[in-house]
């Protein structure tokens, strides 16, 4: 059986570099390059050639939200209120949604009689996110101080008073030089925000930049990148010796596999946020005969039809706990799209279901003792692992199973299946996913 690696790009501890540095818990945020500034206070540094590699989103680059959490489907205060989101790495709430809350601190220097003295820290909480587009090459990265939790902390009352809260803090989004898959690139279409620490105590809205990629490789053009957040605490007349200081880098994964879709809308190009490991629930609330269907050939195989002169072997299931897993199936094309492995399985499927119109209904495979006996009309013949998977009926690695279901349970099921490819991104061939019943 062939069998593929699991592409999960690592997301490296956050470091700050010298007089910055990282402290405990905190979300995320980016600007644009066509976007006015959304508060007086923010400045943006112009670069070379900046501003023109804003990514284009099929729909219109309009339709990305502005602020990262999504008033008809809330998820970001879910996300930045788990444990997860207060590490390092942050939390990769699911493919194409990242958050984390953390600290961060700029120690700021003045040299006094030829000695470098610290006048004081400025510290924040700060909060990130990110989406990936589903139609665009690319994913917006979003950052904002939590409002009112800067500190001024070691100044002396005059000072803060008169100095620490308008110096000035920059932010910007940045790939990790380095880490571009081979033949691959990835850019970012917009300058640093820059505004007094107190403006960014008071703002409470997000910037947000377009995180692009293009190249990559296979026919899906695959690439992976890093990103991360650069901090700059620099201000007129504090210089900060290594200044440079940034967050872990957060990984994504690009293509343009070009069969996604959505009825009749397609969707070539994605990035999604390598991490989380993609699982298609079904509920038996929802799908009671299928649900039962696939917990039977998980957890009882030898129960199932068809009958095997051996122990049977069906993977799939999905356990928290990767010593309690079972392997991971695999998407190929389905036989709607040609498939010929997907093909290759609904032959050897209907010989267990008894659908071969021979002189044995069972085809050569099966018979009347081995096979699934006769259902009622109306039923239809449920198969588990799914002929739209490389461990399907005809894999001479793994076993299946079959059982009669009723037709609108059937279609149900398989449309969720169909939903779950292109709303989890499942490359064929490359991406492990795994297959959950849960009652509720």
């Amino acid at each position: 059986m062939k069998r593929v690696s699991r592409p999960l790009a690592a997301i490296a501890a956050l470091a700050l570099a010298a007089a910055l540095i990282a402290l405990g818990p905190s979300p995320a945020a980016a600007i644009s390059p066509n976007l006015p500034a959304s508060a007086p206070g923010i400045e943006y540094t112009a670069e070379p050639g900046d501003g023109a590699q804003r990514s284009s989103n099929g729909k219109g680059a309009a339709e990305m939200p502005t602020t990262p959490d999504d008033p008809i489907a809330p998820w970001l205060d879910d996300c930045l209120g788990s444990q997860d989101a207060k590490d390092s790495d942050g939390r990769v709430y699911n493919r194409f949604k990242w958050c984390k809350e953390f600290d961060l601190a700029v120690k700021y220097y003045k040299t006094e009689n030829g000695k470098t003295v610290l006048k004081g820290v400025n510290q924040a909480t700060y909060q990130a996110a990110g989406l990936g587009y589903n139609d665009s090459r690319a994913t917006r990265t979003f950052f904002r101080i939590k409002p009112g939790t800067v500190r001024y902390t070691t100044w002396s009352n005059l000072e803060k008073l008169t100095t620490s809260k308008y110096l000035k803090l920059e932010i910007s989004a940045e790939c990790v030089p380095g880490s571009d898959s081979p033949g691959s690139g990835c850019a970012v279409g917009r300058s640093p925000a820059k505004m007094e620490w107190d403006q960014w105590n008071n703002f409470g809205g997000w910037v947000y930049w377009d995180v692009s990629s293009a190249g990559g490789k296979g026919e899906d053009f695959v690439a992976f990148h890093k990103w991360r957040f650069h901090f700059d605490g620099t201000s007129p007349g504090w210089p900060i010796p290594e200044e440079r200081g940034e967050t872990g880098p957060v990984g994504i994964r690009c293509d343009s596999g070009n069969y996604f879709k959505h009825g009749t809308r397609t969707y070539p190009h994605a990035c999604i946020y390598t991490g989380a490991e993609p699982v298609l629930t079904y509920k038996m609330s929802e799908n009671p005969e299928v649900g039962q269907h696939i917990r039977d050939a998980q957890n009882a195989p030898d129960t199932t039809w068809p009958k095997e002169d051996h122990p049977k072997k069906i993977p799939g299931k999905w356990n928290a706990s990767v010593f309690l897993r079972g392997e991971p199936l695999h998407r190929v094309a389905s036989r709607y799209e040609g498939g010929v492995i997907a093909k290759e399985n609904e032959d050897v499927k209907q010989m267990a279901c008894g659908q071969k119109r021979a002189i044995n209904p069972w085809g050569p495979r099966y018979n009347a003792t081995t096979g699934l006996p006769p259902y009622a009309p109306g039923l239809e013949c449920d198969e588990y692992p799914f002929s739209s998977t490389h461990e399907g009926a005809a894999d001479p690695e793994w076993d299946f199973s079959v059982r009669a279901v009723s037709k609108n349970d059937n279609g149900s099921a398989g449309s969720k299946l169909v939903n779950f490819y292109t709303d989890d991104r499942i490359l064929m061939f490359l991406d492990d996913f795994w297959v959950d019943v849960v009652d509720a």
